[in-house]
């Protein structure tokens, strides 16, 4: 579908809910299908296919009817990078989160020395651990660029986002998304941070900004579309 329309339309589809899920959730597939790749890690896909399940009914629902309009043509190689580097990021942390959950699931489990059932076949902590500290450094790091690009795209198309564009509401977010996964990284990394509580901080910080772009997208707060004419 994503190719299709691109090729209809000679733009690249990024623009529309219908191309935001279905991208979302290719995104998503890929990155949790390279982790199920080791056999101690494909209990994780338990975790991981609901949430597959629930996005893919909704692009179906929503998908169709956008299959006729023509997307948005975004301003610029550098602001269809620093977009599709955004679905990127965000997918990566999707299931970070959701890795989250299985790691803190197993911890609580152990922590009540609960024996048997499917949490018992969960990957041991410290490879759940890994995995989670690698989406996490792919996130961050894939977001600080996008972050940057996006600054210079900005900056430069300033006549178009008017003058005061920086303290946009999406802009606010995106330093709270590059300062929460720098501290979930160099936490983890310099070993602050790690375990349930860096679990709990990824799920909890990661659903809370995400509920937040959400409603700044619907109600369209702030009144910012970075590819439109209106700041």
């Amino acid at each position: 579908v994503f190719l299709y329309r691109w090729g209809s339309f000679g733009a690249v589809p990024f623009t529309s809910m219908g191309d935001s899920l279905n991208l979302f959730l290719v995104l998503c597939t890929g990155i949790m299908l390279s982790i199920q790749r080791r056999t101690e890690m494909q209990p994780l896909l338990v975790y991981y296919f609901p949430a597959l399940a629930i996005m893919a009914i909704i692009s179906g629902l929503v998908g169709p009817r956008f299959l006729d309009v023509a997307p948005r043509a975004l301003n610029g190689l550098l602001l269809t990078v620093h977009v599709g580097l955004v679905f990127l990021s965000f997918a990566l942390f999707f299931v970070a989160s959701l890795t989250s959950a299985a790691y803190a699931v197993k911890a609580q489990r152990l922590k009540k020395l609960a024996t048997g059932g499917f949490v018992s076949r969960l990957p041991g902590l410290d490879s759940l651990d890994r995995t989670l500290y690698r989406l996490i450094a792919a996130g961050y790091v894939s977001f600080v660029v996008t972050a940057v690009l996006g600054f210079a795209w900005a900056f430069s198309a300033r006549e178009l986002l008017g003058d005061y564009w920086f303290i946009s509401p999406k802009i606010i977010l995106s330093f709270a998304m590059v300062l929460l996964y720098a501290v979930c990284f160099h936490g983890r990394r310099f070993g602050l941070l790690r375990g349930p509580n860096l679990a709990y901080l990824v799920v909890f910080g990661f659903t809370t900004i995400m509920a937040i772009y959400l409603v700044v997208g619907m109600f369209q707060v702030g009144g910012a579309e970075f590819w439109g004419r209106k700041a």
